[in-house]
């Protein structure tokens, strides 16, 4: 037993945490160096107006935050300054509460910080598209999107053609406000319309559409669609869950040229993701006529006829663009049915929709996900248009691994992918994907010519193989780096897949050895990363560059550490160090409860018995 504690033992924050910008007191103007320390003392500000009452903080980290230990609170309530002095101590010196108040501060996505497993108790206690970011932080960017008032010129328009205006939630620089972009949308809206009314009228005696056609559905469904909400749901959808899920490629992405039922999907979303309520639920009337647009798409329902994986892309690159955007589709409606449909929706998802998905990625061929053949000579239109087909064919198919790896953590149910056929490419590192000209791109590309992954032509499969061989030396370890935050999330999420069996297999002991060394060959490589978005400020133009739910990814490491714990501790008879992961017996279950009571009971186990 005594292994297993010193395995849970709370970790040291790295040398190598990178510092935040202290925070101001608005009324006082005191500064802070953490946002938590901030909060505590605006509550006893003495600047404070009497009637000024203090909300409740929306953060769920915040809240978890405000729950520590009697001690670091007396610690912190104490520090009021004096003259710009020291703060006050308390008489009784608790050094253990003093390293709280003044360590440095440390990263989001700190491994050490990452030990509360704060995110993941949040995200299997709730539901809806917006868990994909904590509460705080997708209320900072929906705020970011607001605009002050409609152009001039975008109002005349929309008076002129009989429009409706456009709300006054998204900031008028991020749209394009041409008149000819705006008749394409128009016709694009029509169209759309047109689509889910022959969806809903030639439903059959099995359809999962109960909505019937009728001129009220009609009125609803072209006011929902309409070209207005069109443009603003998207930009919802690129800034609020784009960065969670970056697959399509946002540069070239044309709704007029797109195929009907990913545009649908990426309309919906982003509706979800939207500040005002009753277009959140607005947007749930059409999910069941939206998934099955898109599961009886042609380009989904047809074979490859040719084997893609032997030839260059760019020989079929529209067949090939379609199939893609596809499975695109098909990709978001599970992750949107998952987390906003009805209960029947979330089983179908689970049990049907996620299967048909894992064998169209595999009619495509994840080893066909490959750069291999792109010539890196010119950057020429071709020559974007082929990597820009190629990426999102990487970066999609790893994202139906992802689903499938996610079902397996949450739900209990049998991964019904394994990793060694994980044959796609790593990701291209964001640089290149989202890169806005082909020159961009090129020379972005060149860089990522001489890291390892492409000089040894490395997959996925391949990357894990090398982090769970063997102990990575510090060069490597560097190397790896390298790889990106997605990159890094999917290797950590291969590692659970290969726990899985492990934990429901009565031969394991011998097996546990690979996976351990991944864990800690993993976590050097995480300290040793750069953030991708480290540069990128937090602007209403540039927040789909952000890094999304990958970058929960040390909670997830933690996540991998307790269930090998929870697999030793079997394996030896001894008692089950958190006795909720007894629980995990339950296979294929809908809710998230067992997982969620596994980090609960962490928590107060490790972290003093804070709860949320």
């Amino acid at each position: 037993m005594h292994i297993l504690l010193h395995q849970f033992q709370p970790l040291r924050a790295s040398p190598e945490t990178p510092s935040v910008t202290p925070f101001a007191c608005a009324l006082c103007r005191r500064s802070f160096t953490r946002k938590d320390l901030l909060k505590r003392h605006e509550r006893t500000c003495r600047v404070r107006e009497p009637e000024d009452v203090v909300e409740a903080p929306e953060n769920f980290q915040s809240y978890l935050l405000d729950q520590q230990n009697e001690r670091e609170r007396a610690v912190v309530s104490s520090c009021s300054n004096r003259n710009g002095d020291l703060p006050d101590l308390p008489s009784s010196m608790d050094f253990s509460a003093l390293d709280f108040l003044f360590a440095p501060p440390m990263a989001s996505d700190s491994i050490t910080v990452a030990e509360r497993l704060e995110y993941l108790a949040y995200f299997t206690s709730a539901n809806g598209m917006a868990t994909f970011l904590d509460r705080e932080t997708l209320k900072q960017r929906q705020e970011l999107l607001k605009g002050a008032d409609q152009h001039p010129h975008e109002r005349a328009y929309e008076e002129l053609h009989g429009a409706d205006l456009l709300p006054e939630t998204i900031d008028p620089s991020l749209i394009d406000l041409s008149s000819s972009n705006r008749d394409v949308l128009i016709h694009k809206a029509r169209k759309i319309t047109e689509h889910l009314r022959r969806t809903i009228t030639t439903k059959s005696d099995k359809t999962i559409i109960k909505l019937d056609w009728s001129p009220a559905v009609q009125q609803s469904c072209a006011a929902f669609f309409s070209a207005s909400n069109i443009r603003r749901f998207l930009e919802y959808f690129w800034s609020l869950w784009y960065p969670s899920c970056p697959i399509v490629h946002r540069p070239s992405f044309d709704p007029e040229t797109a195929r009907t039922a990913l545009l649908c999907v990426m309309v919906i979303i982003g509706a979800c993701l939207s500040p005002h309520e009753e277009e959140n639920e607005a947007a749930k009337m059409w999910l069941d006529s939206v998934e099955e647009m898109t599961f009886g798409d042609e380009y989904f329902m047809e074979r490859e006829t040719s084997d893609t994986s032997t030839g260059p892309l760019h020989n079929n690159a529209e067949g090939m663009k379609k199939r893609v955007e596809c499975i695109q589709a098909a990709y978001l409606v599970c992750s949107l049915q998952k987390r906003e449909g009805s209960v029947e929706a979330q089983g179908r998802m689970r049990r049907h929709r996620h299967a048909t998905l894992v064998v169209l990625a595999r009619d495509i061929g994840l080893e066909s996900a490959t750069h291999r053949n792109l010539r890196l000579e010119s950057p020429s239109k071709p020559w974007w248009t082929q990597f820009v087909i190629e990426e999102e064919l990487i970066r999609t198919l790893t994202y139906v691994f992802l689903i499938d790896a996610a079902m397996a953590i949450f739900h209990h149910t049998p991964p019904r992918m394994v990793v060694s056929e994980l044959k796609m490419d790593m990701a291209c590192p964001e640089v290149c994907f989202q890169a806005d000209t082909a020159t961009e791109c090129f020379y972005s590309f060149r860089e990522w010519e001489q890291c390892i992954f492409w000089s040894e032509r490395l997959s996925v499969a391949g990357v894990v193989r090398r982090i769970c061989q063997r102990e990575l030396d510090d060069r490597s370890v560097l190397e790896f780096s390298k790889m990106g935050t997605l990159n890094l999330f999917t290797t950590i999420q291969a590692v659970h897949s290969l726990t899985f069996y492990l934990q429901n297999s009565l031969v394991f002991e011998p097996t546990l050895a690979p996976v351990q060394t991944g864990l800690d060959n993993w976590r050097r490589i995480w300290n040793a990363r750069q953030p991708e978005d480290k540069d990128i400020p937090d602007q209403p133009q540039t927040i789909w560059k952000k890094i999304g739910f990958v970058r929960y990814a040390p909670e997830f490491w933690h996540l991998a550490r307790i269930v090998v714990a929870q697999i030793i501790a079997s394996d030896s008879d001894e008692q089950c160090l958190l006795p909720s992961a007894r629980g995990l017996s339950r296979f294929d279950h809908s809710d998230m409860r067992d997982i969620n009571g596994l980090i609960m009971e962490y928590q107060q186990l490790n972290l003093g018995g804070v709860t949320p």
